[in-house]
């Protein structure tokens, strides 16, 4: 009975081995050729719009933020 056990188990083992070295061995005939390249067309860019001048008179984002050291409120 001991004998027919390791028998089995070594069996098992030997065809885990296989099976995982079949899956892991590349598949031939399966390879596909390389897409061919694209053609690079070029975008025409809108032009970039200048934003408004600033107001050094009112006192907009100054940072006073009462005291609180950023984060999430």
């Amino acid at each position: 009975m001991k004998l027919l056990k390791k028998f089995s188990i070594a069996f098992i083992a030997s065809s885990v081995l296989a099976v995982s070295a079949i899956a892991v061995e590349p598949q031939k005939g399966n390879e596909k050729p390389p897409p061919p390249p694209k053609e690079r067309g070029e975008v025409p860019r809108p032009p970039k719009e200048s934003p408004p001048p600033r107001d050094n008179n009112n006192n907009g984002n100054k940072g006073n933020n009462d005291g609180k050291h950023g984060g999430r409120p």
